[in-house]
Order: structure tokens, then sequence, then C-alpha cells
């Protein structure tokens, strides 16, 4: 189930809120996001938010190869600052219809839970 919200956005992950209440939709990845290695989990949730929203991913890929090295990127919370923890591990543009307000794609992995919540 997608769950329309808002969230808090710090960098680094654990510093300093840079964005506060911010539009966004959260989306189960749980399933998408466990088959990226031998009992690897790459990514638990997706947001999507609006395209002018700084946020950033701490992926680098390595030189002469297509093998991504993932780290730390911003902090999420959701519902805002009392939320569920993520962390950013990868930031997308998602292609939309001309006229359409642009999307960014991010996709979470959750870092502490806040029960009952997302």
């Amino acid at each position: 189930m997608d769950a329309k919200t808002t969230c808090d956005i710090l960098r680094p992950f654990g510093g300093a809120a840079v964005a506060t209440g911010v539009a966004c939709t959260l989306k189960p990845g749980f399933e998408s996001g466990s088959g990226r290695g031998a009992g690897t989990l790459t990514w638990t949730h997706v947001l999507e938010l609006a395209d002018t929203v700084d946020i950033r991913d701490g992926t680098t890929r390595t030189p002469g190869t297509g093998s991504l090295n993932f780290a730390d990127g911003d902090e999420v919370r959701v519902p805002e600052a009392a939320g569920t923890t993520y962390v950013v591990v990868y930031v997308e543009r998602v292609p939309t219809p001309a006229g359409q307000p642009g999307i960014k794609r991010a996709y979470l992995l959750r870092d502490t839970a806040v029960w009952p919540g997302r």
C-alpha cells in the first residue's frame, strides 16, 4: 500500500535537517530490493517526491566497471522528525510526460523503525 505522507531529510545520515515537511509517497519495496545477491538486501522502501527536492545518495561506481559501491546517503524520517529512519541508497529521476511535474525516486533501506508506523 502506498502512503502519501511527509518526511524530513537530514544530511549526512544522522546529521542536521536540510528539509522538513517534504511531501512524498512511501511505497514498500522489500521484495524488489532483496534479490541483489546471496542474502543481501539493497532497499526496503521507495520514496517518490518532487524532482526539485535535494535528496542525495552515497553511491559511487568503481572506475572501469559497472560495479556500484553503496554508502550511506541522506537520512529520511517518515513521517517527519519522530518517524522511522531510512538511509538513502540510490536516487533517480523518473521520466514524466511533457507538462507533468518531475519526480525523483529514492530507494531507501530502513534503519530504525518507530512502532506503530511505516
